[in-house]
């Protein structure tokens, strides 16, 4: 699959997702005319076929905070880290082997909004423990 093989649908979805790489499938179903799974299924297809190739922001400002935020499971990593990916808080996510089973990287425009997206996975069923990291600066 390429650039030229997909339907008009997924060029809305992508040219939306350009405008807006975070925007929720939800968000993108409505614009669409889509039920949210559809939506789902077209993005992990694109994903996939490489057609997109990476979700990014491009921000100018340097006032956002930055965070790392490491997660215990309860049970299962596995289960832990699909939970707490669907919250799409997070830039990134991942799955990891040492004292902590998962981490993700979160941003925020302050101290107290990357506080709140912190609370919402310590709320997770699935995870145990946190342990979070401030970045400081940027290198």
């Amino acid at each position: 699959m390429g650039i030229n093989d997909i339907d008009g649908i997924d060029k809305k979805i992508i040219d939306l997702l350009r405008e807006n790489s975070r925007m929720r499938n939800v968000q993108i179903a409505s614009r669409v005319g889509l039920t949210e799974g559809a939506v789902r299924s077209r993005v992990d297809k694109l994903f996939r076929e490489k057609v997109i190739s990476r979700f990014t922001i491009d921000t100018s400002s340097d006032a956002n905070v930055f965070g790392i935020v490491m997660l215990k499971a309860k049970g299962e990593t596995k289960k832990m880290m699909r939970e707490v990916s669907l919250l799409t808080l997070h830039l990134d996510a991942f799955e990891i082997s040492g004292e902590f089973d998962g981490c993700v990287l979160i941003d925020a425009d302050s101290i107290s909004t990357l506080d709140q997206k912190i609370d919402k996975f310590r709320k997770c069923t699935h995870v145990a423990d946190t342990r979070t990291f401030i970045a400081v600066k940027k290198w």
